[in-house]
C-alpha cells in the first residue's frame, strides 16, 4: 500500500512530502486501511513505527470542513508531553486544510484552555483528567464526536486514569468509531476495550514486547552508582557525536547524576522528571533537538510521548521497575529507520529483573566486558546506603505525572487541614468571653 492508494487530498499529500514521509510503515499499511473502513481496531506496534501517523491520516481524510465548535475526534493521551506532540502532528498535516487542532492538559490554567475550547476544535488532544474537567464545566460538549482514540492505553491505567476514562466514554454518543493504539498491551487494556469498545479487530505490527529490530543492546555488570558514573563517563569520552537519553530509576537520582555531569561536562546535559516545571522540560526538549544539549538524564516521564530523531543511544543507568516500561525507553532510539544502540547497567540485585525482561521480548541481551580503563568504585553514595522509601522503585512507576484525578484527591486533603496564623490565635485571645463580677 502506498499513500496514494488511499486516495489522500492534494493538501494532504503536501503536508506529508514537507515532512519526506513517502512510505507507510507496517503499522500504517495495516492500520490504515481498516480506519477507513470505519472499523473499530486495537493497534499494537513498536514505539517510533509511526502509530500517530497511522491514525491521524485516515483521520484527516474523511474530516471535512464544519462550523461546528464542538470537537469530533478526540484523542486521549496519559501525558502533557504526548498530548503537545500529537496536536503538532496534526498540526503539521493540517497546514493546508481547514481543521482546527488543540490541546488540553493538566499543569495550566484551565480559564485559558476553557475559552480555547469556546473559540472551537475540530480534533481536540488531552489528558483524561483535563478532558473531563472540562466537560464538568458545560463548556466542552462531547456529542458531535464521531472517532475516539485512545493512544497508550495502558499508560494511562498505570497513571490512574481508569475512573476519568470511563466518565468520558459515559459522555460519548454510542455511535462513534473506536481506535486504541500502544506498543504493550495488557490484561487491564482488554478489559476497556471488551466494555466500551464493542466489536473492534486486532491490528498487529509486532507483538506486544517487541523491540525494534534496529536496536542493538548490550549490557554491563556494575554494582553501584559511582561504578556505572564511571562507565557513563567512558562512553560519553568514546563517542563525541553521542546522542542520548540516560533513564534513572527516580527524581532523587535524575538530580544527583545530573549534578556529576554538570561538574564534568559543563551545559552538555539537561534533566527532565516530574518536579521540573512544564516550560523547563519543553525547554530542555528543544536545547536537544538543537543539538545543544549531549543528552537528557530522565526518569520514566519521557519513556513515551518525546518524539525526537536522531537519538544514537539509551542508557538504563538505572533499570526500569516494569518490563514493558523498558520497551518504551529503547524505543526513543532506532527510530524512523536508523539504527540505535540501548546500553544497560545491571547489579546484582537487578539481574533476575533483567532476565524478565529479556523473557517478555524473547532476547538475548548479551553483557559485554567491562572495560579494563574504567575504575570499580567501592563506594556507595549517600542516596544509596539511604533510600527514600517515597522515591525507589517499585513495580508502579514512581516517576509517572501525577494524573489530575490523584491531584483532585491530594488537593481535597489538603483543604481540610486548619492553618491557624498567629494573628488568629491573638483574636481569639482578645475576645474571649469576659468572666462576670460579682
Amino acid at each position: 500500500m502506498r499513500f496514494e492508494d488511499i486516495k489522500l487530498s492534494k493538501q494532504l499529500m503536501n503536508a506529508l512530502k514537507e515532512q519526506n514521509i513517502t512510505t507507510p510503515t507496517a503499522i500504517q499499511k495495516k492500520a490504515i486501511p481498516k480506519i477507513l473502513a470505519g472499523k473499530n481496531i486495537v493497534g499494537i506496534a513498536q514505539t517510533g513505527t509511526g502509530k500517530t501517523l497511522a491514525y491521524l491520516i485516515p483521520i484527516l481524510r474523511d474530516l471535512k470542513y464544519s462550523e461546528d465548535k464542538m470537537p469530533r475526534v478526540v484523542i486521549l493521551v496519559p501525558t502533557r508531553e504526548l498530548a503537545i506532540q500529537v496536536a503538532e502532528e496534526a498540526k503539521k498535516l493540517c497546514e493546508y486544510l481547514s481543521i482546527r487542532t488543540l490541546a488540553v492538559y493538566g499543569g495550566t490554567n484551565m480559564n485559558t484552555q476553557k475559552k480555547a475550547v469556546h473559540e472551537g476544535c475540530d480534533i481536540l488532544v488531552g489528558t483524561p483528567g483535563r478532558l473531563y474537567d472540562l466537560a464538568m464545566t458545560g463548556i466542552l460538549r462531547l456529542k458531535s464526536v464521531k472517532k475516539l482514540v485512545v493512544d497508550e492505553c495502558d499508560e494511562m491505567l498505570n497513571l490512574g486514569f481508569r475512573p476519568q476514562l470511563q466518565r468520558i466514554f459515559d459522555l460519548l454518543p454510542e455511535k462513534r468509531q473506536n481506535l486504541l493504539f500502544s506498543a504493550t498491551t495488557s490484561d487491564d487494556v482488554s478489559e476497556i476495550v471488551d466494555t466500551f469498545f464493542g466489536i473492534s479487530e486486532d491490528v498487529i505490527a509486532a507483538p506486544s514486547g517487541t523491540p525494534l529490530e534496529k536496536i542493538h543492546q548490550t549490557a554491563f555488570k556494575a554494582e553501584n552508582f559511582n561504578t556505572k558514573l564511571n562507565l557513563l563517563k567512558h562512553f560519553i569520552d568514546t563517542n563525541p557525536d553521542l546522542r542520548a537519553f540516560i533513564f534513572v530509576q527516580s527524581k532523587r537520582f535524575a538530580d544527583v547524576l545530573f549534578e556529576k555531569l554538570e561538574v564534568a561536562y559543563p551545559e552538555q546535559f539537561g534533566v527532565i522528571h516530574s518536579n521540573k516545571s512544564q516550560n523547563f522540560r519543553m525547554r530542555m526538549v528543544k536545547e536537544f533537538k538543537a543539538d545543544q544539549l549531549k543528552g537528557i538524564v530522565a526518569t520514566d516521564l519521557v519513556s513515551r510521548g518525546i518524539d525526537i530523531d536522531n537519538v544514537s543511544h539509551v542508557v538504563n543507568f538505572d533499570l526500569p521497575g516494569e518490563k514493558e516500561q523498558y520497551i518504551h525507553r529503547i524505543g526513543r532510539t532506532g527510530r524512523a529507520d536508523q539504527q540505535g544502540e540501548s546500553i544497560s547497567f545491571v547489579t546484582s540485585e537487578e539481574y533476575n529483573l533483567f532476565t524478565g525482561i529479556q523473557s517478555f521480548m524473547d532476547v538475548k541481551v548479551e553483557f559485554s566486558d567491562f572495560p579494563e580503563e574504567v575504575e570499580i568504585s567501592k563506594q556507595k553514595i549517600p542516596e544509596e546506603m539511604e533510600p527514600d522509601i517515597h522515591d525507589a522503585p517499585t513495580i508502579v512507576n514512581p516517576n509517572h505525572i501525577v494524573g489530575e484525578g490523584e491531584k483532585f484527591e491530594e488537593k481535597k486533603k489538603e483543604n481540610k487541614k486548619v492553618n491557624l496564623r498567629p494573628r488568629d490565635k491573638v483574636k481569639r485571645k482578645k475576645f474571649k468571653k469576659r468572666k462576670r463580677r460579682k
